[in-house]
């Protein structure tokens, strides 16, 4: 039987999606590790229903109680996550005693700063943010957007729609690696960055002239390298 939580739990679908960053993270840490494609792919892997798998990430609530999942399911997910189970729990209810300690030691908040691929009003304020383990983010100046668009759908590693990428603004110049960039007179774009400064997309199929292959005339400034694709789980 799946067990309730007893806590005060936000029940609106930003703050329980909020509360869930942290365990999302370390889902999609763990999906780029083994090379999951998605999160059909990694409850396959772990032995979670599809289902079951989306309710931890997003959150179920029943009659304005959040539920928690099965014991089995919370198992089954620490074990893929190579990490101990009361973790997860702790991860899964953040109110729970002792579940501070958890959080504040292995994740991080990364500010989400707007949107690339959606024109030039992309900027916004708002307290948005996304996890990542503490580890991943000593030493670098991490910032996020949420992506818009399939011009990089294509090679190894794929960028969707949807996705959030998470940039180290220290590392801007990596050629042939993908990254973000504030057009001239436009807004901010993610592109694999090539030779000369010129960005282009890895999206075979993706048939803009206007923004498949971006001279670096037209690039005000290289905001910094993707370093970590966020799928899109949560839709």
């Amino acid at each position: 039987m799946a067990v309730k939580s007893q806590s005060q739990t936000p029940t609106t679908k930003t703050a329980i999606r909020r509360q869930r960053g942290p365990i999302n993270a370390l889902v999609a840490n763990r999906m780029q590790q083994l090379d999951l494609p998605n999160v059909t792919a990694f409850a396959e892997y772990a032995g979670i229903s599809e289902s079951v798998m989306y309710d931890m990430l997003n959150g179920r609530v029943v009659n304005g109680v959040l539920i928690m999942p099965k014991w089995q399911s919370l198992t089954k997910l620490a074990q893929a996550l190579r990490k101990p189970t009361h973790e997860i729990l702790y991860l899964l209810d953040p109110e729970a005693y002792g579940a501070g300690t958890v959080i504040g030691v292995q994740q991080v908040p990364v500010y989400i700063a707007g949107s690339v691929g959606a024109g030039p009003e992309q900027l916004r304020e708002s307290d948005e943010v996304v996890y990542v383990e503490k580890q991943f983010a000593d030493g670098r100046d991490l910032i996020a957007f949420h992506v818009h668009g399939d011009s990089m759908a294509g090679g190894r590693h794929p960028i969707y729609n949807g996705d959030i990428v998470i940039v180290d603004r220290q590392v801007a110049g990596e050629i042939n690696f993908p990254v973000v960039a504030r057009l001239r007179n436009d807004g901010y774009v993610v592109k694999r960055l090539r030779p000369g400064g010129i960005l282009d997309s890895t999206n075979p199929e993706y048939d803009d002239p206007h923004q498949s292959i971006i001279e670096s005339a037209r690039v005000d400034h290289v905001t910094g390298r993707v370093v970590r694709v966020i799928g899109n789980m949560l839709s």
